[in-house]
């Protein structure tokens, strides 16, 4: 939801907010823009500017808290981007891509056009985000297509950010040239991970799914190439109708060709965007989905490499599974069906996404 600002003349902003007379004092000796909400009244500091809000953006302040990071923008609009309770906390850095993944979440129009955050904002939005956030994720579409200016945020995440969890969402193909491996060395923060998508164990089909021809060369070089600096890499697998059957194939070759891996995430699809529009040859139901990645899994187990689920059901997997099931799916995405409501493991279920749920209703039952 966002708040409007009806005398706001200040131009596009990040500010932190202040609930409280301390956090008032810090954010000014960090010498960060904030708002201060005073007695319902708010106000923009440094500039100390009294700004104009309904009682329904008060309301709205004071359920958030000290710390939280807000974008203001130039018409007065204002909207949360950094939430101190949450630990799925992003950067968005460009919603393009030079892949065009046939079950991507997001449509080819946004990999063509989409949204582009200025480098410089990354930093001015991470300046303003405390240092003890547990959890960080920098995200697109492909990140990196903004080019070398990228490390200079990356630089700084590392400089701020000692102890925080940081995850690199890429498909690792501009990593193929060693001149961007060095540069990620030399600038990514010690608490990261790459977690980058491998489709299958030939490069006929990876580049099939992926729509991109040399795709699966450059990924794998530049998965090798990484390792070899020392970077920790997330192999993501993504089940559909079309790579199912490829599954085990695939962990082989991660055994043979990159077992250095952090580990390995076999995640069901989200049916929004590209994924959505190729329903028809892509849907595979969660149980079989699993079905297909279950001796995948334990050959990967077996030969020392961890494996979690993501966006799998509880209902749909073996119960020797659940352990390493994980709650994967963003909380405002998450959806249960009418079967769920009595569940006895509901609590701990991850759910299915919503662009998913009338898709394979269903097949999801309560487990009693």
């Amino acid at each position: 939801m966002g708040i409007k600002i009806e005398n706001y003349a200040e131009g596009f902003k990040y500010v932190s907010l202040a609930l409280d007379e301390q956090t008032k004092k810090d954010l000014i000796e960090d010498e960060l823009d904030f708002i201060f909400l005073d007695k319902k009244e708010l106000f923009l500091f440094p500039s100390r500017i009294k700004l104009e809000i309904n009682a329904d953006g008060i309301c709205e302040l004071l359920h958030h808290n000290n710390y939280d990071v807000y974008e203001i923008w130039p018409d007065g609009r204002m909207y949360l981007r950094y939430d101190t309770t949450s630990v799925d906390n992003y950067f968005f850095v460009t919603g393009k891509c030079n892949s065009n993944c046939i079950m991507c979440p997001s449509p080819d129009y946004t990999r063509k056009n989409g949204d582009e955050t200025n480098i410089e904002n990354l930093i001015t939005l991470a300046k303003h985000i405390p240092s003890d956030s547990p959890h960080l994720t920098i995200t697109g579409g492909e990140p990196f297509l903004s080019g070398e200016d990228i490390f200079k945020f990356i630089f700084l995440l590392r400089e701020k950010f000692h102890k925080t969890e940081c995850l690199f969402l890429t498909n690792g193909r501009i990593f193929a040239l060693d001149k961007y491996a060095k540069m990620l060395r030399d600038s990514i923060p010690n608490n990261s991970i790459l977690a980058i998508p491998i489709h299958a164990s030939t490069a006929e089909l990876h580049d099939r799914i992926t729509q991109t021809k040399g795709s699966f060369s450059q990924t794998i070089l530049g998965i090798k190439r990484l390792l070899r600096y020392g970077i920790r890499i997330e192999i993501r697998i993504v089940v559909s109708k079309v790579n199912c059957e490829d599954i085990n194939n695939l962990a082989e070759f991660i055994i043979r060709e990159i077992p250095q891996v952090e580990y390995i995430s076999v995640i069901a699809m989200e049916m929004t965007g590209n994924a959505f529009k190729n329903k028809d040859r892509l849907w595979i139901p969660y149980k079989e989905a699993f079905y297909y990645a279950s001796d995948a899994i334990n050959k990967l187990i077996n030969n020392g490499i961890d494996v979690k689920l993501y966006n799998f059901p509880l209902c749909t997997v073996d119960p020797s599974c659940w352990m390493i099931c994980e709650r994967s799916i963003s909380p405002n995405k998450v959806r249960y069906s009418e079967n769920c409501d009595g569940c006895n493991y509901k609590q701990s279920c991850g759910g299915v996404f919503a662009g998913t749920i009338n898709i394979e209703r269903d097949e999801l039952k309560a487990i009693i």
